[in-house]
């Protein structure tokens, strides 16, 4: 004999609409906004969470996903990029005779320079700092903590 009972509200509410909050992570929702948009508490969403793994998995992979667009968007923009631009123009002749056209012309992003120190922070950050003395200072400060833990430990 089954369960007795209400379905909870994580078989009713959450997991039928994978899709809505899907949706959600990639825009950016946040959790909270997402057990508004789902109509339960925020401390429901997060006992589900942590109760169901197949559901702590899916909010992850959702994140992941907009992370990857994210890094993308930012490597793009630091770099720069090349993009197409459409105007379009709706003329009435001295007839009265509508006349329509599409002006397209390759336009250039020029990279942009928080975008780069932002990349050059996150993935050469052995190299890359807003103050390079201070990263000097502090590499040289960690080589003389090495050097008393060896000697403490000898």
């Amino acid at each position: 004999m089954g369960k007795r009972g209400r379905k909870s509200a994580y078989e009713t509410t959450i997991k039928p609409r994978f899709s809505d909050i899907s949706d959600w992570l990639k825009s950016g929702a946040t959790e909270k906004q997402i057990a508004h948009n789902l109509g339960v508490s925020y401390s429901t969403f997060n006992k589900y969470k942590a109760e169901k793994k197949e559901f702590a998995e899916f909010l992850k992979n959702g994140r992941e996903t907009l992370v990857l667009q994210l890094r993308g968007a930012l490597v793009k923009k630091a770099l720069g990029f090349e993009y197409v631009e459409k105007k379009h123009y709706r003329k009435v002749d001295e007839n009265g005779k509508v006349c329509e056209y599409t002006e397209e012309a390759t336009k250039q992003s020029v990279p942009d320079v928080a975008a780069l120190n932002l990349c050059l922070k996150n993935y050469d950050s052995e190299n890359w700092a807003n103050d390079p003395q201070m990263l000097r200072i502090k590499e040289k400060e960690l080589a003389l903590r090495r050097e008393i833990s060896e000697k403490d430990n000898w």
